[in-house]
């Protein structure tokens, strides 16, 4: 019986220092990778940022700020012969 006890009381510790050896050795690793891992998932989200802007073929406008387009030499939807000529008269109302 007291074999037994002692058995467990031994494989208890053995699964305690298990842990504690498992934490560190993961908290070593993950030291080293960690960085790592987060500066090419900044980089990675830095390049989309930067080709997405570039993409759209625009700079970062600030509030405010003022904005000409040219839109080109865009030509006229209409022409001077299109349409009726129309005479106004002017009416004045005297009361």
């Amino acid at each position: 019986m007291i074999l037994f006890v002692l058995l467990n009381i031994v494989s208890v510790f053995r699964v305690i220092i298990f842990l504690i050896a498992f934490f560190y050795i993961y908290k070593m690793v993950m030291r080293f990778i960690a960085p790592k891992v987060v500066e090419n998932a900044a980089n990675k989200l830095f390049q989309e940022m930067k080709n997405q802007e570039a993409s759209q073929g625009r700079k970062t406008v600030r509030k405010g700020d003022v904005v000409i387009k040219y839109t080109g030499n865009a030509q006229k939807q209409y022409k001077r012969t299109d349409g009726d000529y129309i005479e106004f008269e002017e009416i004045n109302d005297k009361k």
